[in-house]
C-alpha cells in the first residue's frame, strides 16, 4: 500500500503550469526497474483490505507511473496531469492541462518533436490562469514556429522601479492584474543550426486595487504612469541552436538574440527591447550534465517616448534568479547568469546544484556589483517522462528565500 500512496503523491506533483512551463530536463532508468516494480504492484495489491473499486485508480496510476519514462513512440504522445503546484510569487495552488508531443515527420528519426499544452491554474492567493503553447519543429527542420496565448488574472505585489525601490521591505504594495499575452513567432532555417524570422509581442494589461504607496511607487521619468498598459509589438527573432534535444539539452549551444520595437503609432508608451541569451550544456562525467546561461535585457526609449513599468525587465521571470519574487527588483535593464550541475543518483532520481546572480539597471553606467542579486540552491529531480524531469527546487536570495516545483529544467 505504501507503493501507491508514494505513486498517488507523485502524481499530484505534476502541476501544469508544469505542463506551460519552458524547458528541458530528465534522467535515464531502465526497463528491468519497471518491470520488478509492476511485478510488485500486483502481489502487493492481493493483499490490500481496500475495495475493488478504490483499488482501480491506484492500479492505473502505478502501472503509468511505472511505463512513463518508457522509450515508446507513439503518434500523438498525450500526458493528463493535474495536482498542486507552488511558488513565491503566486503561492500554493491547483492546476490541471493537458499535453501532447507529436512530429511533423514521423519517417525522419532526427528530427526533435513538437509539443502542445493546454493547462489551467489556480491558487489560494486568487490567481487564475488558462493558456496555449506550444512548439513546432517542420519537416527537414527547415521551419520552427512556436506561439503563446495566455490570460492571467493575478493577485500579486509591486515595490516600484528601480534596485532601490525593490530593496526595501516597506515599499510593498499589493495590486491586482488582469493580463492577455500573445507571442507567436516564426523561424526559417538560413545555415546549419542557425534560424531568423520574425516575432510579435501583444499584451493587454489592466491594473486595479493598488494600495495608496502606488502613485509614488509608478512614477517614471515622465511623471506618473497609467496603471493601464497596452502593447504592440513586433521585431525580429535570431538563434543558434545546437543542442541535442530541446527540452533537456546534454550537450550544444544555443543563442537567441531578439529585437523588438514598440511603436508610437500603435502605442502609448513606445519604446524598444534587446534581448539576448546564451546557454550551453555538457558532460564532465557520465552520470552528470552541467549547464551554464547568461542572459541580458535592456529595454530603451526615444524621441520622447517612456519604458512601461508592466515592461521593465524583472527578478525572478523566466526561471532566472530563482527564489526571487518575480518583478521584486524591476528596471530598464538586466543582465543575469546561473551555473547548474544535474547529477543522476539512483534510478529515476536525481538532483541539480546551481548558482547565478543578476543586476538590474537603469542604463549602463549605473550597474553596481554593490547591488548584484545572489541567487543559489538545491533542487530534487524525478524522471516523469523519458527525458522530462518533475523539478523541486529551494532556491536563496538576498530577500526571503523561495521554494519552486515545475515539469522541466529551468534553462
Amino acid at each position: 500500500m505504501k507503493t501507491y500512496i508514494l505513486a498517488f503523491f507523485l502524481f499530484l506533483c505534476m502541476a501544469p503550469s508544469v505542463v506551460m512551463g519552458n524547458e528541458n530536463g530528465s534522467y535515464s532508468s531502465s526497463d528491468s526497474v519497471a518491470n520488478e516494480y509492476t511485478q510488485y504492484k500486483y502481489r502487493s495489491l492481493k493483499r490490500d483490505s481496500l475495495p475493488k473499486g478504490i483499488q482501480r485508480p491506484f492500479v492505473w496510476l502505478g502501472r503509468y507511473l511505472t511505463n512513463s519514462n518508457k522509450q515508446e513512440y507513439k503518434k500523438f504522445d498525450c500526458t493528463i496531469l493535474g495536482g498542486p503546484f507552488f511558488n513565491s510569487s503566486s503561492g500554493l495552488g491547483i492546476a490541471g492541462g493537458v499535453s501532447g508531443m507529436y512530429s511533423w515527420d514521423r519517417n525522419d528519426p532526427t528530427l526533435q518533436r513538437s509539443s502542445v499544452s493546454v493547462a489551467f491554474t489556480a491558487g489560494l492567493s486568487g490567481m487564475m490562469q488558462f493558456g496555449f503553447r506550444g512548439n513546432n519543429f517542420m519537416k527537414g527542420d527547415r521551419y520552427r514556429w512556436d506561439y503563446k496565448l495566455v490570460l492571467y488574472y493575478l493577485p500579486t505585489k509591486f515595490w516600484g522601479i528601480g534596485y532601490n525601490r525593490g530593496l526595501h521591505d516597506d515599499n510593498e504594495c499589493k495590486y491586482t492584474q488582469v493580463k492577455f499575452v500573445c507571442e507567436p513567432n516564426f523561424l526559417f532555417r538560413v545555415a546549419p543550426n542557425l534560424y531568423v524570422g520574425p516575432q510579435l509581442d501583444i499584451m493587454l494589461s489592466h491594473a486595479y486595487d493598488f494600495e495608496n504607496s502606488s502613485d509614488t511607487l509608478l512614477v517614471g521619468k515622465r511623471g506618473l504612469q497609467n496603471k493601464d498598459v497596452n502593447t504592440f509589438g513586433g521585431g525580429l527573432n535570431i538563434q543558434y541552436d545546437s543542442r541535442d534535444f530541446t527540452l533537456n539539452a546534454s550537450r550544444g549551444h544555443f543563442f537567441k538574440i531578439e529585437q523588438m520595437f514598440y511603436p508610437k503609432l500603435l502605442n502609448k508608451y513606445y519604446f524598444n527591447c534587446t534581448d539576448i541569451t546564451y546557454s550551453t550544456y555538457v558532460r564532465p562525467y557520465k552520470s552528470a550534465i552541467l549547464a551554464f546561461e547568461v542572459n541580458g535585457q535592456y529595454n530603451y526609449s526615444s524621441q520622447g517616448g517612456e519604458v512601461p513599468w508592466t515592461y521593465l525587465a524583472k527578478s525572478g521571470e523566466g526561471n532566472r534568479l530563482r527564489g526571487y519574487y518575480e518583478g521584486r527588483y524591476r528596471d530598464n535593464g538586466i543582465i543575469q547568469a546561473q551555473i547548474e550541475l544535474r547529477q543522476h543518483i539512483w534510478k529515476r532520481w536525481g538532483c541539480a546544484l546551481w548558482v547565478g546572480g543578476g543586476n538590474v539597471f537603469n542604463n549602463f553606467q549605473s550597474i553596481n556589483m554593490e547591488r548584484f542579486l545572489p541567487s543559489y540552491g538545491i533542487g530534487a529531480r524525478w524522471e516523469m517522462k523519458r527525458r522530462v524531469n518533475i523539478r523541486f527546487d529551494f532556491g536563496f536570495t538576498r530577500n526571503k528565500p523561495g521554494f519552486c516545483f515545475n515539469i522541466g529544467e529551468a534553462f
